[in-house]
Order: C-alpha cells, then structure tokens, then sequence
C-alpha cells in the first residue's frame, strides 16, 4: 500500500542518517582555523568567495602569461646569463623562480593548516632558492659582471613575475580551502558557521565516541 510505502521510506532515511559518519576532529578543526583565518560572513558567502578568488586568479595568470611572453620569450638580443644556482639561463629561471614561488607557496599553507614540519622546511628552501634566482642578476650587476642596465631589467622582470605569482598562489589556495569547508557543510548539513567559529551539534557526538 502506499502508506505502508511511505512509512517504509521515512524508516530507511532515519536509519541511513544515523548511519552518517560525523566530520572527525581533525576536520572541524581545520575548517574552524580557515574560517578564522578568511572569516566569510556567513555560510552563503562561501561559495561567493570561492567565485570571486578563482575568478582574479584566472585574470591574474591570463596576465602574466602575456607579462611573460613579451618580456622573456619575444625578446630576441636578451644578453646571455647563466645563474651560479645549478646553471639554468635566464628564460629557465623566468619559469623556475615564479614555480618555486607557487609550490613553496603550497607547501607553507599545508604547513601552517596541518601543522607538519617538513612541508614548512621545503617551502622554506624553495622561497630562498626563488629569491636568490631573483636577484643575482642585480648583484652580479653591481659587482660589474654584467651590465646594470640589463641586471636591473632582469631583476624587475623577476620581481613582478614572482610578486604576481605568489599573489595568485594565495588567493588559489584560500579557494581551495573555502572549498574544503563548503563540501564539509554540505556532507554535514549540521554544520553551521556562526560569526568567526565553526559550531556544531555533532561535536558532542564525536567527543563521546572518541572518549569511548
């Protein structure tokens, strides 16, 4: 019958959500730090950021990958430079600096959200190695091993390249983060986001199942 149907139905929906899993600790504490940190104004907001911060991003590599193509790969009587770092020439480092940038960039915000050491001490080291790669040519440029001019022009090129880099990186991975909080709250609809904190009725269910 089709009452008996009905009931049969609420029946298999009450026992499969109390069949769903709850976020875990280390999940609630994670979105409650990106929250925190990036403080959207409500839960709707979310999704509005993620679509703002992807947005400028995409406008922001459109940018620099002509940035890029006019001020390294059009440029035919670029002097000849090969860095003491490993020996790339110029047009490597116009692609290897600003990856270093957005890789260490990654690492450091796994880093910091996870807190794990060994991804901080690789973002670290690949800040370091990007930024030496940034200003040799300078350097090189007041000691008098190649000309100033062109030792300015490539530190310039350097700096804005990796400044617009690191800039995208950040807003990419806030999207990314604001992602991971937004597909929590929908798996978990008792999720809610008040104020600057993440609150949740489960918490206590998930307290007394791990003290169990």
């Amino acid at each position: 019958m089709p009452e008996d149907d009905q009931i049969l139905d609420v029946i298999n929906e009450d026992i499969v959500d109390d069949n769903l899993p709850v976020p875990t600790e280390d999940q609630l504490e994670s979105a409650e730090r990106i929250i925190v940190r990036l403080n959207p104004p409500s839960r709707t907001a979310i999704a509005e950021m993620i679509h703002t911060k992807a947005k400028t991003v995409g406008g922001i590599f459109a940018g620099y990958a002509v940035f890029w193509w006019l001020t390294a790969l059009q440029v035919n009587d670029e002097p000849d430079f090969k860095s003491i770092f490993f020996g790339p020439d110029f047009l490597t480092i116009t692609i290897l600096a600003p990856v270093l940038i957005f890789m260490g960039s990654l690492l450091s915000d796994i880093s910091r959200e996870r807190g794990q050491l060994f991804p901080g001490l690789v973002s670290g080291i690949m800040f370091v190695l990007s930024i030496l790669y940034t200003f040799e040519p300078a350097i090189l440029g007041f000691m008098g091993d190649i000309s100033t001019s062109d030792a300015i022009w490539k530190t310039a090129r350097l700096a804005i390249m990796n400044t617009t880099v690191l800039f995208a990186a950040k807003l990419l991975i806030d999207a990314w983060l604001l992602g991971f909080v937004k597909k929590l709250m929908e798996n978990y609809p008792d999720l809610e986001l008040s104020g600057s904190s993440v609150e949740s009725n489960l918490v206590g269910e998930l307290s007394s199942e791990t003290e169990a």
